[in-house]
Order: structure tokens, then C-alpha cells, then sequence
């Protein structure tokens, strides 16, 4: 058994490096590995476990076809393109390609080329209904809306039940001017599903497009107290209770849409626009920061700042905004007028004077000119919103309406779903895991210690410092190829000595895990139990593998119907491990998180109970102790465990405080 592992270790080691050793790659292997790899959002990692497939056998279809869904979620859609065009020269009858082609030539504005991909598959699987969707919304974008409607009502007669179509439908109607109808197809759609905050949201916004404001804060009041973590739906609502003239509420939902997303241009702009509105003018200005860091050639933002400045004694400020739209805007007269009065504050009279001069030879020529005529950038449109896509300076203090908040129905694709759509309503946080590599791509990024872990990354075993993560990180081909150097490094010391020693097995079993090939890195702990067992970490990345495993196996299950593979055997690895380090919290702290995900809620209170006592910073433990609270219904524990979780940086926490608060 060790000597057929250690060839399969050296063979994915060295396979960009020798070209005889194709031959001795299990491809059923590669190809297992590689999907459980783009189930784990790894896409990198993947397409180096496809090119292993399409190296060896080129002549299969299937690697090419999952490389290019790896592509495809990476936003490579040329490349996902090409490689569904090698999966069909080898078989043309695989629908999941034309999905696929016809989903990245989407996303390159090829909607034609993407019909006919869509009608393809079609063809072959009359009944695939993510099929006959994106062919749908592909046929709307190109405004061939009878075409659409006609399949839209061929896709309800075959899925009744399919919301989605019936949403479309409505949409559909929409488009062409048949408002009573599309209403009565949302309608319908939620009959379907009440509970669909996507579709509550969605009909939220044409209630408030036909001005009855009141129904569709009621939609979007639910929609949001199902799904709280949607930032675009607290705009919209934010956008109705503008209009109800409820500008604190509307704040409020400003407020929360960039604590969810902090990135959010929108947000951040109306945010400061009403901040504005009511005198708060700093902070304000700060919102308005935020707009032009992130899109210097936002001139709304931009004048809105500078008229801004000029109100709390900035003038220089004032000026530079002022000027950089005047730059872009010649014949904006409002802005002459606005820089002539900052620059007399700023003692220029000479360059007010010149400004004051260009306001009085436009006033002149409109004088003169038959019917006052205005320039577009100086003239401001009726209503109280804009499109984020008006370029018309004069409409600065006018509420951004994101057209991406008018599109609830977007692009169906079971595959990028399966690895991207990782969402559920409420979920507990993920267990840790020993790895080198830390996720990087959040705001604040956390540094979990751990005497454990800095005793045994001090032992010299492992190729980098150990650390502790509970995210997913994808992987660099950097390290990647780091950690298949290490595992031909770990591979031959254990060749090379009669007695496998734990601390080997245990740092290659990390370094496989890591790419994600759970069964080698299963094979190793199982061996080094048994040469090490008084050892915590094994028992401890056993149970972190054996995790991972079930999770990839239910995946995998679900679709055929087989039984659950459950916890138990890594709820009994932890429980190993903690007998050998009991103050380990974050033993205690994955413990209690898979006693969650078992319903054992009395057990699972214990260990968060012991994690927290042995690490009060533990903000993940905080968390999950709270729901688990939650579904004992003891709220006002539960709440007090959100809240301490949200001061030690878990932010969605006030979500489900929010959230539940209301249930109350």
C-alpha cells in the first residue's frame, strides 16, 4: 500500500516535469480530484488536475469540459469557450457544453452565438429547463420578446412549478407595456414559493415603478427579513421610503447595505446624498470619497463634493473638485458660478472675475437665442431618481436607481451554481483547519493563535508555519506547485526510511489536503495514527479531512439518493484529539460546530461553551453557540452571543439579530 502511494505522490509531483510519467496517472483519479477541487471553489487547482487528464488521455471529452467551468467561474470566457469547443469536437451529444459555450458567450455580449448554443442543447434534452431559461433571457436582451414569451409559456406547460419562468414571463409582459399582466405572473410565481426573497424583492420594485410605494416596502420588508445578507435589496427599500419621504428609515438602509457590502458605489452615494440633504455634510463627504476612489471619473460625485467642501470651509478642496468637472464640462454654467464664488473666498478675485464673466456670456446668449435655450448639462430633469449611467452634472442630488436592482432573474447555470451559490439562509461558520496559507481577501483579516500550533509548527516538519483557517482559499499556481515539490520531498523521506514517522505522514496528509486530494491525505493520517496515536494534530486533521470528505461525497449523493455519510467519525477523531490536547479550543470549537450539524444541540453547547472559556476572542464559537441558541428559542442569550461575535469583527451577526429580532 505505501510503496502504490508513494508512486502516485511522485507521479503528481512531477507531472509538468517528466513527460513518461503519463502514463502512470490514474486519470478516474486526476479527474475525481480535480471535481472535488471545483466544488471547493479551488479553480486554479482544478485546471491543474484537468491539464493531468488532457496530458495523458486528450482524446476525452470531459476534462475539457470541466476546465472550461473552472474558466468559466474564473471569468476566462474565451478560454471556457475553447474548451467546450475540444469537448464537443470529441462528443458532440454533451448538453452540459452547449450550457456552458452558450453561458461564456453570454458573458462576452454574444447573445446570438449564445441562441444558438442554448437551442443546440435544446435539441438534445427538450426538457432541460436551464437550457430553455438562458435561451430565453438571451432572446429578451435582443429584444425578440414574442420569440421569448413563446418559449417562456413552453417552459411553463413542461415545469408548472418552475418560478423562474413564470418570473421571466412577467418580466416578459413588462417589457411590453403589459403592467397588470406581469403582475399577476409574479403573482403567481410567488404562489409557487412565498418564501423566495429574490422574488419579493423583485416585485417590490415593480410595485414601486407603478408608484404604489406602501405595497412594495411590505415586499421588500419580507424579502429582507428572509434573506438579510442582500445588500441590493436594503437600496431598494431604501429607494421606497425615499419616495415616502421616510428619510431616516432610508438611511438606515443605506447604513446596512454597506455594512454588508462595504464596496457597494451605490450605497455609499445615496448614502451621502441624503447625509447631505439633512446638513450632515462631513460625513458626507466621506461617503463621497469612497465613490471617487473607486470611480475617479465619477463627476456627480465629484461636484457633489466639491459644492460639499465649499459648505464646510474647504475652498480649496471646493475649487480642484469644481474645476476637474469644468475640465469635462465646459459649457456647465452652474459651475462657473459655484467656482466664482469659492475663488472670491479664497481671495482670487481676478479668477472669480473670470468665472462671474463666463456665467453673464451664457446668460447673454440664452437671452438671445429664441426660446431660452439651455445646454443638456445645464438643464436638470424632472423626478427624483437617475440612472447610475446619467451623465447629466445637474442631476447630482437626484437618488441613484441601479438598473442591476431591476434584474432578479439572472442566468441560470447548474454548474456554476454548484460551485458558486454557496449561500443558505442561516449557516454556521466553518470549522478550522491546519493549513500555510491564509485568506487575504478580506477586509480584516483575523490571526488565530494557538500554543498547539506554534509548539508543532516549531517542530521543523512542515515546509512553511502552520496556521489555523476557517475559509475557503484558492490557491496560487505559486503554491501549488510548492506543495507538489513537498509532497515528492515528503514522499521520498518516507521511502527512504523503514518506519514511516508521524510528523512525515502527518505534513504530506496536510500538503494532499490542501489539494484537496482527500483520499491520499486519508491514507496517510489512517497510517499515522497508528505509528503516532499519542499525537493530538493527526487525530485532529484526520477529523478536518474526513469533514471535507463527507461534504464532497454528499455533493455527490444527493442527486442519486444515498444515504447520508454523517459526522460520527469526525466527531470521534476530535474527541482523540481533545483527550490528548484538552486545551485545544479550536477542537472543542469544530466539535461543537459538526454536534451542531448533527442537531446534538446539547453537545454542541458544551464545547462552545469550553472554546469560549479557553479562548474568549473566539468570535466563531460566539457565533455558533448563537444560533444554536436560536433554535433552542433562548433569544435573549442568543442575541447577547450575536452581538459579542459582531464586536470581534463577524459583521453578518447583526443581520441575524435583526432578523430574529423581528420574529420576536
Amino acid at each position: 500500500m505505501r510503496v502504490g502511494r508513494t508512486i502516485i505522490a511522485l507521479a503528481v509531483a512531477l507531472w509538468g516535469f517528466c513527460a513518461p510519467m503519463k502514463a502512470q496517472i490514474n486519470t478516474d483519479r486526476m479527474m475525481s480530484v480535480g471535481r472535488t477541487a471545483l466544488y471547493f471553489d479551488d479553480y486554479v487547482l482544478s485546471i491543474q488536475y484537468f491539464n493531468q487528464v488532457i496530458n495523458a488521455k486528450p482524446y476525452l471529452p470531459e476534462p475539457y469540459f470541466y476546465r472550461a467551468v473552472a474558466k468559466l467561474s474564473l471569468e476566462d470566457y474565451r478560454g471556457a469557450e475553447q474548451d467546450c469547443n475540444y469537448a464537443l469536437q470529441r462528443n458532440p451529444f454533451v448538453v452540459s457544453a452547449y450550457q456552458v459555450r452558450g453561458l461564456s458567450r453570454v458573458y462576452q455580449g454574444r447573445y446570438a452565438d449564445a441562441i444558438n448554443d442554448f437551442r443546440e442543447g435544446l435539441q438534445l434534452d427538450p426538457d432541460n429547463n436551464a437550457l430553455r431559461h438562458n435561451l430565453i433571457l438571451c432572446l429578451s436582451r435582443l429584444d425578440r420578446n414574442e420569440e421569448a414569451l413563446m418559449e417562456a409559456d413552453t417552459l411553463v406547460a413542461q415545469s408548472p412549478k418552475y418560478a423562474p419562468a413564470l418570473a421571466m414571463r412577467s418580466d416578459l409582459l413588462w417589457d411590453m407595456g403589459d403592467s397588470i399582466g406581469a403582475l399577476e405572473w409574479v403573482d403567481k410565481a410567488l404562489d409557487v414559493n412565498r418564501y423566495d426573497p429574490a422574488m419579493l424583492h423583485h416585485r417590490g420594485v415593480m410595485l414601486a415603478r407603478l408608484e404604489r410605494y406602501e405595497e412594495a416596502e411590505a415586499d421588500l420588508d419580507r424579502s429582507i427579513y428572509l434573506d438579510p445578507t442582500n445588500a441590493g435589496t436594503y437600496i431598494t427599500r431604501a429607494m421606497v421610503r425615499y419616495f415616502r419621504d421616510n428619510l431616516n428609515g432610508a438611511l438606515d438602509d443605506y447604513d446596512m447595505s454597506v455594512v454588508i457590502d462595504p464596496g457597494n458605489i451605490t450605497g455609499h452615494y445615496n448614502r451621502g446624498n441624503l447625509r447631505a440633504q439633512i446638513g450632515d455634510d462631513n460625513r458626507a463627504i466621506e461617503d463621497f470619497d469612497i465613490v471617487i476612489a473607486a470611480e475617479p471619473d465619477n463627476l456627480m460625485a465629484v461636484f457633489y463634493r466639491g459644492i460639499l467642501r465649499d459648505q464646510t470651509g474647504d475652498y480649496r478642496g471646493a475649487e480642484q473638485d469644481i474645476t476637474r468637472v469644468l475640465e469635462e464640462y465646459p459649457q456647465f454654467t452652474q459651475g462657473y458660478q459655484m467656482r466664482s464664488e469659492v475663488r472670491e473666498k479664497l481671495g482670487n478675485h481676478r479668477g472669480a472675475e473670470e468665472d462671474a464673466l463666463v456665467v453673464i456670456r451664457e446668460q447673454n446668449r440664452r437671452f438671445n437665442n429664441a426660446m431660452g435655450y439651455a445646454d443638456d448639462q445645464d438643464k436638470e430633469d424632472d423626478g427624483k431618481t437617475r440612472e447610475r449611467n446619467d451623465k447629466n452634472v445637474r442631476n447630482y442630488r437626484k437618488i441613484v436607481v441601479d438598473e442591476d436592482l431591476e434584474n432578479s432573474t439572472g442566468f441560470s447555470s447548474e454548474y456554476r451554481g454548484k460551485v458558486q451559490n454557496r449561500n443558505v439562509d442561516v449557516k454556521y461558520l466553518e470549522p478550522f483547519r491546519l493549513t500555510y496559507f491564509k485568506d487575504n481577501t478580506q477586509e480584516v483579516s483575523t490571526v488565530y493563535s494557538s500554543k498547539a500550533v506554534e509548539e508543532l509548527s516549531s517542530s521543523g516538519c512542515f515546509m512553511a508555519a502552520l496556521e489555523l483557517e476557517n475559509r475557503e482559499v484558492q490557491l496560487s499556481e505559486r503554491q501549488i506547485d510548492r506543495l507538489f515539490a513537498d509532497i515528492g520531498l515528503r514522499t521520498q523521506y518516507i521511502s527512504d526510511n523503514s518506519q514511516s514517522e508521524g510528523c512525515l505522514l502527518l505534513a504530506r496528509a496536510i500538503d494532499f489536503a490542501l489539494l484537496q486530494d482527500f483520499r491520499n491525505a486519508e491514507s496517510d493520517l489512517d497510517l499515522a495514527v497508528k505509528v503516532d496515536p499519542d499525537n493530538w494534530a493527526v487525530w485532529f486533521c484526520r477529523a478536518q479531512i474526513r469533514a471535507r470528505s463527507v461534504e464532497a461525497k454528499r455533493a455527490e449523493q444527493e442527486e442519486d439518493g444515498k444515504p447520508d455519510p454523517g459526522y460520527q467519525g469526525v466527531i470521534r477523531d476530535l474527541s482523540n484529539a481533545i483527550e490528548l490536547e484538552p486545551s485545544f479550543a479550536f477542537a472543542y470549537y469544530n466539535r461543537g460546530t459538526f454536534y451542531a450539524m448533527t442537531n446534538d444541540m446539547h453537545s454542541a453547547l458544551v464545547d462552545f461553551d469550553k472554546a469560549i472559556e479557553l479562548d474568549e476572542n473566539l468570535a466563531e464559537a460566539w457565533y455558533n453557540r448563537g444560533l444554536v441558541l436560536i433554535i433552542l428559542n433562548r433569544m435573549d442569550e442568543a442575541f447577547r452571543d450575536l452581538s459579542r461575535a459582531g464586536e470581534l469583527g463577524i459583521y453578518s451577526a447583526y443581520n441575524i439579530i435583526k432578523r430574529f429580532s423581528k420574529s420576536e
